[in-house]
């Protein structure tokens, strides 16, 4: 019987495929991984997780499977395409009980052996991805609930609220891979909640990585989960709009910032800084940002942080106007805006948060998952500080 802490290794010819595999098994609610080689063992492996070989694993790579599968029989499963009998026998013979003839690997046949072998991995699983269903439907209603008591007016009852969503973001950021929360918020169909989601998560993961303390990731997280409340008093037809703004509409737009300042200095918990931030996160060193203009004299490093992730957020979600980038594509740009626009140095360090997302692509490539891809044979079609809960900081002079 399996552990909470049990993994699932996938040992694939390919970083493509390993990634895939770890990405669908995570999406599923499992700890999942890229494995790495060394002799016949995985390394990092423990006693209860579970290996998955996946491919072709031409000539020499099926020679080398048998002495791995033996070292791991109890809790190995083999996908192998184009099997011949002897070398399912050999394989047999090393002690594996779950084998499997086939090419490009379901993620739903994976599940279906690891319910055979250890079904309370998988009611773990199943668990966990409820749950994370369960915060992600707090965190999209919560901001719907949100916007719409500010459009209503109320403010006060509407900032009092949000609680349970921000302690929503923070569980399912700290549960979960980023590429599970990431599309989890993609698939909001609130164009806002999705936003607004992504912005607060990403702030949360880079306050992580900078090392903040408790106080300063409390900051930062409370000035991006309301940097754009502005927004509500932006007319839907305009905040709504499937496709590009027209000048007129995008002038309209700009005075979310302005809006949000307004709305945040009439509560004591937001006035002061976390109103600041919201009005400032569009500012670029160069002074072609908005409201002001401000230039890199003007424009403080929490300020610096939120534009990063409030642009980062914007380049990987998903739109009806507009595919949403990947990380590493959205990463691309934030560093042709560093040194003009964004802060070098803080764009440098936040591609520590993009590595979170590709995780399993730099395990493969750091370990060569094994076997190595190997040429097929000519007869052979062709061949990736602590940051606890923080409360709102009430003010208290």
């Amino acid at each position: 019987m399996g552990n909470g802490n049990a993994t699932v290794h996938i040992v694939a010819e390919s970083e493509e495929e390993s990634c895939r595999l770890v990405d669908g098994l995570r999406s599923l609610g499992f700890e999942a991984d890229a494995a790495i080689k060394a002799g016949n063992c995985i390394g990092c492996k423990q006693r209860n997780d579970i290996v998955v070989v996946a491919g072709r694993f031409y000539e020499q790579g099926r020679q080398r499977l048998p002495p791995l599968c033996h070292a791991n029989r109890d809790r190995i499963i083999v996908f192998l395409a184009d099997m011949r009998s002897e070398e399912f026998g050999a394989l047999y013979q090393a002690g594996v009980r779950h084998i499997e003839t086939i090419g490009k690997v379901p993620t739903d046949n994976i599940v279906y052996h690891l319910s055979q072998m250890d079904p309370e991995m998988v009611y773990r699983a199943s668990k966990q991805r409820a749950l994370r269903a369960d915060k992600s439907l707090v965190i999209e209603q919560g901001a719907l609930s949100f916007f719409k008591k500010l459009r209503d007016g109320a403010v006060d009852t509407a900032i009092e609220e949000t609680e349970q969503q921000r302690r929503a973001i923070e569980d399912l950021v700290a549960m979960s891979p980023m590429s599970v929360w990431l599309d989890l918020f993609q698939n909001y169909h609130d164009g806002t909640a999705q936003h607004c989601s992504l912005v607060t998560s990403f702030t949360l993961m880079f306050a992580k990585a900078l090392g903040f303390g408790e106080r300063e990731t409390g900051r930062i997280y409370d000035a991006a989960f309301f940097h754009d409340v502005g927004k509500a008093m932006i007319p839907l037809e305009i905040l709504d709009k499937p496709g590009r703004l027209d000048s007129h509409e995008w002038d309209v737009m700009k005075q979310h910032v302005l809006f949000g300042h307004d709305i945040l200095m009439r509560d004591e918990r937001t006035a002061g800084e976390i109103a600041r931030l919201a009005r400032d996160h569009h500012e670029y060193l160069d002074g072609t940002g908005y409201p002001n203009g401000a230039t890199a004299a003007g424009i403080d490093d929490p300020t610096r942080i939120l534009t990063i992730c409030d642009i980062f957020a914007a380049l990987v979600e998903k739109r009806s106007y507009k595919s949403p980038k990947k990380p590493e594509e959205a990463y691309a740009i934030l560093k042709s805006m560093a040194g003009t626009k964004l802060d070098p140095d803080l764009v440098s360090l936040f591609e520590r948060v993009v590595d979170d997302y590709d995780a399993a692509g730099r395990r493969a490539r750091a370990g060569k998952s094994f076997p190595p891809p190997m040429r097929p044979p000519s007869d052979a079609a062709g061949s990736p500080d602590d940051a606890t809960r923080p409360a709102m900081h009430r003010r208290t002079a």
